[in-house]
């Protein structure tokens, strides 16, 4: 997939560089250095507003064949950086400009800091005014990738030049596919070493023949690399590249999965929301299911904070989703969208049912039931009042006749909310499109 250039800003702050630029003048001064792709990544993510990044410099050694790829990589994290090439002969050039690859600008070496002065102003392409250097590129920084084992069939494949593995193929694999490095890893350090018959086992080998190295990265261990072709001595590296890979490939996996949850509850959250439905609600319109969604808050809330304390509101509100876990089905979920607001999917598509089988529970049957067993909760940090004293009002939308989309189903289902608040709490109010689905 092509990204598109993003449009036109003001310099925002530092330039990140993949590898060593000399000799740019006060630019210097902004330039951060990262190691490989990865780590330019990384740093454009945890970049403050403060100390933003304005522009990636990579050189055009580490893009080939992949020059789409990376651009999408880089657009997904902050579609406002801007990406700026750097080839080292004519050739790089050429590939580079044979056809649309999505950068900004492409420079050639020797890089001038008024040649990149002019390709960080926005809107205007590199000048390629200069000469491109007619003296060898340095040799390509040996590339890593992380685990799933390949097959033997996989890592002795014959390479195609066109083929190989870079940086860019791991950082693919780790934004759009968590935890699905591994094959990619041995696959590349076989195209580098020549070793086929890699692997990564739970523990040393046996047999005496076999090289092997410790995988770990800090106080975690991933296994450990092994090889009938290389010595210890040469695992060693490769097992210590590969542990760190691994281990950014489980940052990006904890981080992902931080960004989508309520720390408080452990409950999903809006953002999860709107990713989750917008994935659902395609699956069924095209198997044409029905989706519902239930929102719905905890009556007088405010009352149990102010009584009890937050602590015991805290409490109350990891419980109200411990106890929505116990009762929802397995494709269902629970996403908190605001203090006391909750909104549960009920998104598990349910498959034909077998001859003779019990009928699956309907989305009422299950909102009743954990309505009924939230007012009977007990909550020991509430004291002796609590029991009986909890009881929640909602609203059940859903698509496609109460909504088309995530955003309408979830004002279509606030609105019946507060209609249940109206008929005296305690109520959830159905819509119009879950009678539709029962004829």
């Amino acid at each position: 997939m092509s990204a598109m250039n993003p449009t036109p800003r003001r310099r925002r702050g530092r330039i990140v560089t993949v590898g060593e630029f000399r000799d740019l003048g006060d630019l210097s001064r902004t330039m951060v250095q990262a190691d490989n792709l990865f780590d330019a990544l990384g740093e454009i993510r945890v970049s403050s507003a403060g100390q933003p990044v304005d522009a990636v410099l990579m050189p055009a050694r580490l893009v080939k064949g992949s020059a789409a790829m990376t651009v999408d990589a880089f657009r997904r994290v902050d579609p406002s950086v801007r990406l700026l090439l750097v080839a080292s002969t004519d050739e790089e050039l050429q590939q580079v400009e044979g056809g649309p690859n999505g950068f900004d600008a492409v420079l050639v070496q020797p890089l001038t800091a008024i040649g990149l002065e002019e390709a960080l102003r926005d809107g205007e392409p590199a000048p390629a005014t200069t000469a491109p250097s007619r003296r060898e590129p340095p040799p390509p920084a040996p590339v890593i990738d992380v685990l799933p084992t390949a097959t033997a069939d996989e890592v002795a494949a014959p390479v195609d030049a066109d083929d190989e593995l870079g940086d860019t193929d791991l950082v693919e694999a780790i934004l759009t596919d968590p935890g699905g490095l591994g094959g990619r890893a041995l696959r590349l350090i076989a195209q580098q070493t020549g070793w086929s018959d890699l692997a990564v086992s739970d523990a040393p080998p046996t047999d005496d023949g076999v090289g092997c190295a410790e995988v770990r990265y800090g106080q975690r261990c991933y296994g450990i690399l092994c090889s009938r072709q290389a010595a210890a001595r040469q695992l060693h590296p490769w097992a210590q590249w590969l542990a760190r890979w691994l281990a950014l490939d489980q940052g990006y996996r904890d981080y992902r999965t931080m960004a989508f949850r309520d720390e408080l509850t452990g409950a999903w959250n809006r953002r999860f929301y709107e990713v989750f439905m917008k994935r659902i609600l395609k699956q069924a319109s095209r198997t044409r299911r029905a989706v519902t969604v239930l929102v719905f808050d905890i009556d007088d809330f405010k009352r149990y904070n102010d009584d009890f304390g937050h602590d015991a509101g805290d409490e109350v509100l990891r419980e109200t989703v411990r106890l929505l876990n116990s009762v929802i089905r397995s494709g269902d979920r629970v996403c908190r969208i605001g203090g006391d607001e909750f909104v549960v999917i009920f998104a598990d598509l349910e498959q034909p049912r077998k001859p003779g089988s019990n009928p699956p529970e309907t989305v009422e049957q299950i909102a009743n039931r954990f309505q009924d067993q939230i007012c009977k909760m007990n909550f020991p940090k509430l004291g002796l009042d609590a029991p009986g004293n909890l009881s929640i009002s909602g609203g059940l939308a859903t698509f496609p006749w109460d909504g088309t989309d995530a955003d309408s189903l979830l004002r279509h289902a606030d609105q019946l909310a507060l209609q249940s608040k109206r008929k005296g709490k305690n109520v959830i109010t159905i819509g119009p499109g879950l009678h539709q689905r029962r004829h």
